[in-house]
């Protein structure tokens, strides 16, 4: 999902206007941090009143269900509840930001806020409302602003690598852990007789950037400082390279293929634990091929490179939006919503992953595998570089990736062309 980055479209358009939004609404100025503070609101003991909620596709009957449980101990406030496209938040964030409009309570995904924020559209959170140690660090990353915090993590997610464990096993090969054994396997799976392609890989459809970000962290890296874009290194270099390597050798495909993961053709790729699900349902209603299996789907934490196996993370934040008149009422339900009891109710009513850290010590999750894995990959991510231009830049990320893939860049020269880029748009802030 990220947040569900894989079923929401780019926004690079909306964003680049929310570049030019004045941040008046955040109550920023040239002394950004001291306004801030002056801006954060206080909880209400009691919540009162009609809180109106913004919720992403898909959330909105737990967010009823978490409501109706905490009006029943607070019985003088109500919900109303309303579900929005995932394609359609940014959009709708800025027309109520320039209407002076808007819920109560917005929910954005983890890729999404920064640009809420950009445009004035979050209160910041008031302390006491969000335990910065009790949740996932790249969690708080992805709901802090140039000042502080301004929504809260709800829910995370993360990516991992799903191989096919039946073809792995009659090749005499385990999963990979580290990046020389996700090549190894590759090239079997690709060589094998009857074998096509051994690793599918994203090209700009799919976000290339949702795979470098986490493989630059791998090779010791990152994509932005406190100064500004970090694209023209070594680290970003050396991701670009290997996510080359794959195409160069045949063993990811430049172009549309009938080899998936069910026939075996395309036996390995990073995604998250939604895809369990989906071979589930394909196996359960006999769609799936002759010979594919639940015991076919193997899932393990990303493979490491020289310095950790870190993943790509996100999730669903809920903010307070500026314009709300019940403002201590809504910071109420959302330090209520983190509480461990109500963190994991939610996995219990969406199978959404908490955001609260010891919330994941919980039974269902324990003893589900897919989960079990999404538990062991969580403390190691990084976060969605929490900037509003950030889907301008990962858009250039996809389109120079697709021709270091092609062979018709070096890594080198795109890593120069996306720093000249990214530094021509900056943070967006």
């Amino acid at each position: 999902m990220i947040g569900c980055t894989a079923r929401r479209p780019a926004v690079a358009a909306v964003v680049a206007a929310l570049a030019l939004t004045s941040l008046a609404a955040c109550g920023r100025s040239d002394d950004g941090e001291a306004s801030a503070e002056e801006a954060k609101g206080t909880v209400a003991e009691t919540a009162t009143g009609e809180i109106e909620i913004w919720a992403a596709a898909g959330n909105g009957e737990a967010l009823r269900t978490l409501g109706e449980e905490f009006a029943a101990e607070n019985p003088d406030v109500s919900f109303t509840v309303t579900e929005i496209p995932w394609g359609e938040i940014i959009a709708m964030n800025q027309t109520a930001v320039a209407s002076g409009t808007g819920p109560d309570i917005v929910m954005t995904g983890a890729d999404q806020t920064a640009s809420v924020i950009a445009m004035g559209g979050l209160a910041p959170v008031p302390d006491g409302v969000l335990d910065l140690d009790a949740v996932y660090p790249a969690a708080v990353a992805s709901v802090t602003g140039e000042t502080g915090q301004y929504a809260v993590p709800w829910y995370v997610e993360t990516r991992f690598l799903f191989y096919r464990a039946d073809i792995a096993a009659e090749l005499g090969l385990e999963a990979p852990t580290t990046w020389a054994e996700l090549e190894e396997l590759s090239a079997a799976y690709a060589s094998r007789p009857g074998g096509e392609f051994g690793f599918g890989l994203p090209r700009p459809i799919e976000n290339p950037a949702q795979v470098i970000v986490p493989f630059t962290s791998q090779a010791g890296g990152a994509v932005a400082d406190e100064n500004g874009w970090t694209f023209d290194t070594p680290e970003f270099v050396e991701a670009l390279d290997f996510y080359q390597g794959f195409f160069e050798r045949g063993e990811s495909p430049l172009s549309e293929t009938e080899a998936t993961f069910e026939n075996g053709g395309n036996p390995m790729f990073i995604s998250g634990p939604w895809m369990v699900g989906v071979y589930e349902e394909m196996i359960a209603g006999g769609a799936a091929p002759e010979g594919f299996t639940e015991e076919s789907v193997g899932f393990v934490p990303m493979p490491s490179g020289s310095a950790n196996n870190n993943s790509y993370i996100g999730g669903g934040n809920l903010g307070v939006f500026t314009s709300s008149d019940n403002q201590e009422s809504s910071w109420s339900f959302l330090s209520w919503l983190l509480e461990d009891a109500q963190q994991r109710k939610l996995f219990d009513l969406t199978g959404s992953f908490p955001a609260r850290e010891e919330s994941a010590d919980y039974q269902p999750i324990l003893d589900s595998p897919v989960m079990a894995v999404l538990k062991e990959q969580m403390p190691n991510t990084v976060e969605t570089p929490s900037y509003p231009s950030w889907s301008q830049v990962a858009e250039q990320i996809g389109v120079y990736a697709e021709r270091v893939a092609h062979g018709e860049l070096t890594s080198q020269d795109a890593a120069k062309a996306i720093q000249a880029e990214a530094d021509n748009v900056g943070f967006g802030w």
